[in-house]
């Protein structure tokens, strides 16, 4: 599972966990630490059971929200948005990749892991065609190629 914090419309910090139980609050103790006073001590946690991912807010001051929605207890899904405090937290069930901005964009980031990498450096040496496709038509070809491997 990947966990990516954010403030401000910024990535401040990730994190790959691969842990039962994940604590989110201000102080260190917690797996995931945000230093503001927005945030409680001890603000919420996430248990990684059989049935999937539940974020579950401990009685936080100021609430914990998926998806502008205020919960106390939620399954979270892939590409859900966590609010605590200011920041937000994007969940990703699979720690291969993460998008940042709408995946529509022609310039949309995207983070690999170093697998993945390989297997699109393999995938694009194997295949010139699909290079020559790439200057020909950035937007459409390559974006379409990523897509086609990342499985969309």
């Amino acid at each position: 599972m990947r966990l990516v914090l954010r403030f401000d419309g910024q990535d401040v910090q990730e994190f790959v966990l691969d842990k039962k139980d994940i604590t989110i609050g201000r102080t260190a103790d917690n797996d995931i630490a945000i230093d503001n006073l927005a945030v409680s001590t001890q603000h919420a946690t996430i248990h990684n059971m059989s049935v999937g991912v539940v974020l579950e807010d401990l009685r936080s001051t100021n609430g914990t929200f998926v998806n502008d929605n205020k919960i106390i207890r939620h399954t979270l899904e892939d590409g859900d948005i966590i609010g605590v405090g200011k920041h937000q937290i994007l969940f990703f069930k699979e720690a291969g990749y993460v998008t940042t901005g709408s995946e529509e964009q022609s310039e949309a980031t995207v983070m690999m892991s170093a697998d993945f990498q390989q297997q699109l450096q393999q995938e694009l040496s194997k295949n010139k065609t699909a290079t020559r496709t790439v200057h020909a038509d950035k937007k459409k070809g390559f974006f379409a190629r990523i897509k086609e491997l990342l499985g969309f």
